[in-house]
């Protein structure tokens, strides 16, 4: 039986759960430090996260924050739906986080505002990142 939850169209098995990361200070404008800052100011947090195996066995977790990541899997996995990479390590399975639709409206917010959050905290990083996404958009 196919599966309706995808990776470059190809079924994969899921899990679903939660990963809890750390602040990424290597990497200030890690999409996950704001969650560490802002939303658990004690520089972690717990992140609805799929783990998805492909039919080679290859593992890795996808967020599922407003069912972000459930929606990829469902639009098949291609390149063309955002998706949030987390740690293999850091996903521990719990039913408790299992989210199967897409809140477009709550992820929308949360994407303002955490780019809010990058340009204030991190002013010159932020400003070389949308030069970077400039000089992608021209070609």
């Amino acid at each position: 039986m196919k599966s309706n939850y995808q990776w470059h169209g190809e079924s994969v098995k899921t899990l679903f759960g939660y990963s809890y990361v750390k602040e990424n200070v290597d990497k200030p404008l890690c999409w996950y430090n704001y969650e560490c800052d802002l939303i658990h100011p004690k520089g972690h947090a717990v992140i609805g996260a799929i783990k998805i195996t492909t039919k080679d066995n290859e593992e890795f977790v996808i967020a599922n924050h407003f069912g972000i990541g459930i929606n990829k899997l469902l639009k098949g996995g291609w390149p063309n739906a955002t998706h949030f990479s987390l740690p293999l390590e850091s996903f521990r399975k719990d039913k408790h986080f299992i989210i199967k639709e897409f809140d477009l409206d709550g992820y929308s917010e949360y994407e303002a505002n955490r780019e809010k959050w990058q340009e204030i905290n991190y002013p010159e990083e932020y400003k070389k990142l949308k030069e970077l996404m400039s000089l992608k958009l021209k070609y």
